[in-house]
């Protein structure tokens, strides 16, 4: 078997479970319009963002009506480079305008994305704002479109920068967490799914990565 062949026999198993979990995630929310979803991790760089990417890029390949991407990372945003696209908004316009002047279309895709503002870094004048701005995105997201998928921070370690993942667990339907196998401490996983169940988040369950992938 060739190198290509391998790539593709590679990238074929990869899309097949990432159906499997996406029929999955709907049986568990029982197919509910719209569902929301929200992808974290205990820990950074253990590929949810890669997932969290996939699954809304093969919702609506698959035909799943209306899809979005937010990315609500932005402490470490990177569902940008998954999309080819680049920040282009800055904080004060997520802050004022419609969701729909703030998406991106990907060539050939009827996904839209929300990436995170271009100036992300600079997030400590509108600290006591951000969980605001963040509300006010998803439920937009979910007037207007049917899946819902939030690539959020990961759950460790905190930082004033970011919109909690734990808050964010609040606005959605499901959370899906990544554990990145035999790297991620047992303990620091156990930490963050209680941390979660104790703010009231429904976890759908646990997805298993092999390779690191981005955070």
């Amino acid at each position: 078997m060739s190198q290509n062949d391998e790539k593709n026999r590679r990238a074929l198993e990869q899309i097949a479970e990432v159906k499997r979990i996406l029929g999955a995630i709907e049986h568990s929310l029982g197919e509910r319009r719209p569902m929301s979803l929200l992808v974290t991790s205990a820990a950074s760089d253990e590929g949810k963002t890669l997932f969290a990417s996939s699954l809304a890029a093969t919702a609506a390949l698959l035909g799943r009506s209306r899809v979005i991407a937010l990315d609500l990372n932005w402490h470490r945003p990177a569902m940008h480079r998954f999309f080819g696209c680049e920040p282009a908004h800055t904080l004060d316009r997520m802050r004022e305008s419609d969701l729909s002047d703030l998406v991106f279309t990907p060539k050939d895709s009827t996904l839209d994305v929300l990436c995170a503002p271009v100036d992300h870094a600079e997030h400590e004048r509108l600290n006591s704002d951000l969980f605001g701005i963040g509300h006010r995105l998803v439920d937009q997201a979910k007037n207007a479109y049917d899946l819902v998928v939030v690539d959020g921070a990961a759950i460790f370690p905190t930082n004033r920068r970011m919109l909690d993942p734990v808050m964010l667990t609040k606005m959605v339907d499901g959370v899906v967490m990544l554990v990145m196998s035999g790297v991620t401490s047992k303990q620091d996983v156990k930490k963050a799914h209680k941390i979660m169940e104790i703010a009231g988040a429904n976890i759908i369950g646990v997805v298993t990565n092999q390779q690191a992938k981005g955070e």
